[in-house]
């Protein structure tokens, strides 16, 4: 059984067991089930072909779980569209997508019908009361002529360094992210899995699938806050928890009571790099260990990650490694000027094999380097790097120096164009509550730490650092910042 067939299975079995939460409210498997044939009669009723492209705005709500549960289950071509756009740059992303139907929230629909009308394209709404689908007013059939996009799904990237990428991922590459997901089970059924990932990510979509395949009940959190998540975990009480280093990094701020977070025996996360401090100071103060790792969109989850056993093995002595390759993955580092191979340990781009899902090595731009016990390191990304007059700087070097400071909780550094130079590094940063740091300062500790050349040409001070829905700093908006005031 793939994760179709499993998803189905528990519309199925699993009756008046809980499937998803929000906002304190519960459905269950049998309620997501009518949920799915629902939907299945509106696409039918409108035209939509069982191969059409449907685009889904998703929100970390029940009904878009439901909606995205429902378009797996049955096999559907599905394009995800991040909720947060601006009202005229998500009709303007719904016109250019193209989809024969689109399904959004009901507080979406206003500004996108006409582009919907214009198109052709069926529209159909979402709530949480009523909860089941229903057709927009105008919009109950779809008259657009496409081609086939048979059993592909359409995700978005995190949009951290530009405009999000569309990335297309075959059903059976989903599968692998259910498969690799882990599975606990009781007498009550698989524990809950709480959700502060974007629906409309790889992070949010691969949970949600594994919890479908697994019938595990999902707790989904709209907008993370520390409180929310500790909440959430001191009433479920799960005992493995996935997240970003942002939320571990807010936890800790948030000084959140070690007796929230006494189910959790575990912490799991890779969608960027976790700062070795921050996961010392959290495990020293929770005393729950972090099992962080290292994914690839293209193979929809982790590729690198550390396991309990490997943590019991070397203990701290691999301080700053995303652990070891994944079972059936395989990895290489690459010299980014000649495309040489490199195996002295020295740092180059990362290269994958998965031959799980598909037989030819892929490129990234990750920097990386594997120590000779086969440990990975991840070093940022090559195609953030900085060349000013020739010299290449590593954005996140300067980060890393910024956040030593005792006063700065959080950094970011990206290249603003200069004439003579070609770029020059400039920072943004977040300081601790209270704190207070001058630029004259900030520059004089990171002249002890770094090469003139990484000196930043600004450094701006921010109340907080601008994110994407998965909690990272949007580079994007910081260099639009950071160019609108130079």
């Amino acid at each position: 059984m793939d994760v179709a067939d499993r998803i189905r299975r528990s519309f199925r079995a699993l009756g008046d067991r809980p499937a998803i939460e929000f906002r304190g409210r519960w459905v269950n498997w049998q309620e997501v089930g009518r949920f799915a044939d629902r939907l299945d009669t509106l696409l039918a009723e409108a035209g939509v072909a069982p191969d059409a492209r449907i685009g889904l705005v998703a929100r970390n709500r029940a009904s878009h779980a439901a909606a995205m549960l429902a378009l797996l289950a049955a096999r559907r071509s599905i394009s995800l569209v991040h909720p947060f756009l601006p009202a005229a740059a998500l009709a303007a992303e719904v016109e250019r997508l193209g989809a024969a139907a689109l399904i959004a929230d009901a507080e979406d629909w206003p500004p996108i019908a006409e582009s919907c009308a214009r198109i052709g394209c069926a529209g159909i709404a979402l709530g949480e009361e009523p909860f089941l689908p229903r057709p927009v007013d105008g919009l109950e059939h779809a008259t657009i002529v496409q081609a086939a996009h048979d059993g592909v799904i359409e995700i978005l990237s995190s949009g951290t360094t530009g405009p999000p990428k569309r990335l297309p991922l075959p059903l059976h590459v989903l599968q692998r992210a259910v498969d690799s997901a882990p599975e606990g089970e009781s007498a009550d059924g698989p524990p809950p899995q709480i959700n502060v990932w974007p629906l409309s990510g790889v992070g949010g979509l691969s949970l949600l699938a594994a919890s479908g395949a697994q019938g595990a009940p999902l707790v989904l959190i709209e907008k993370f806050t520390a409180e929310a998540l500790a909440d959430a975990v001191r009433r479920h009480r799960p005992p493995m928890l996935g997240l970003p280093p942002a939320a571990i990094r807010m936890m800790l701020d948030a000084d959140i009571p070690r007796a929230h977070l006494a189910s959790v025996t575990a912490i799991y996360g890779g969608s960027a790099p976790l700062d070795p401090d921050i996961q010392e100071r959290f495990e020293r103060q929770y005393g729950i260990p972090i099992h962080w790792g290292l994914g690839a969109t293209e193979f929809c989850g982790t590729i690198v990650r550390w396991t309990p056993a490997m943590r019991r093995a070397v203990g701290d002595a691999k301080r700053g490694s995303v652990g070891l390759p994944m079972p059936g993955v395989e990895l290489r580092v690459i010299d980014p000027d000649d495309g040489s191979s490199i195996e002295d340990g020295r740092e180059g781009l990362m290269q994958v094999r998965c031959p799980a899902i598909r037989p030819d090595w892929v490129a990234t731009t990750d920097l990386i380097r594997i120590d000779a016990d086969g440990y990975v390191y991840h070093l940022g990304r090559h195609d953030g790097a900085i060349m000013r007059g020739g010299f290449k700087i590593m954005p996140e070097r300067v980060a890393d120096a910024l956040r030593e400071h005792r006063a700065v909780r959080d950094a970011a550094v990206v290249g603003l164009p200069d004439e003579r130079l070609g770029a020059v590094p400039a920072a943004m940063i977040e300081l601790h509550d209270g704190a207070q740091a001058d630029e004259a300062a900030l520059l004089a500790h990171l002249r002890e730490r770094l090469p003139s050349t990484h000196m930043p040409v600004r450094i701006a001070v921010a109340d907080e650092l601008p994110r994407t829905p998965s909690l990272k700093v949007s580079l994007a908006a910081v260099r639009a910042a950071m160019t609108e005031t130079a």
